[in-house]
């Protein structure tokens, strides 16, 4: 292209990561050490139809997983609760685009200017009540079922904002080779 024309149009990329993944299993606990004292017995499932899913519960803030914990009850002693790992948490997607755009100012001199934005779409990941910030999968606890408040962040964002936090993030570099 002539060179005029070629500082507007040409030298331009994109790239993307898209990741999508499934939810972690994880187990519901009693609360009780109901085997041989020894450890926190898995909670027994009363309700075979219950699923673990996104929803929200009134009065509090963030999604839940369970609405309550009716559908579990404490196992009796000796016994285990229900199976291992039967839940599975909620998926996990993220995109992440970066653009780039280069001019080339002379023979020796090069100039790049590039934008990144991860979790460009701005997606809430949201973590079983295990790992999450406030949350509880005790059926004793009063955070039981609750995956508030902080999300997951992708693990490109995780070297620029370390909170836990996945808004969001958009950076613009320049860079001079010569």
């Amino acid at each position: 292209m002539p060179g005029a024309l070629n500082h507007l149009l040409g030298g331009w990329s994109l790239n993307g990561i898209y990741t999508n993944m499934s939810g972690e299993p994880f187990s519901i606990r009693s609360g009780a050490r109901t085997s041989n004292f020894s450890h926190e017995s898995r909670a027994n499932l009363v309700d075979p139809n219950l699923q673990a899913r996104l929803q929200e519960a009134g009065g509090l803030f963030g999604p839940v997983l369970f609405r309550d914990s009716t559908g579990f009850a404490v196992p009796a002693p000796g016994d285990d609760g229900a199976g291992r790992n039967i839940f599975q948490a909620p998926g996990y997607w993220n995109v992440d685009l970066g653009v780039q755009k280069g001019f080339e100012l002379t023979e020796k001199f090069k100039l790049q200017f590039r934008t990144e934005v991860f979790n460009a779409f701005n997606q809430a990941n949201f973590d079983h009540p295990v790992s999450a910030t406030l949350g509880s999968p005790s059926i004793l606890s009063t955070q039981f079922g609750r995956t508030c408040c902080a999300t997951v962040a992708p693990p490109t964002t995780q070297a620029i904002i370390q909170t836990g936090e996945a808004g969001r993030v958009i950076q613009f570099a320049l860079k001079l080779s010569w």
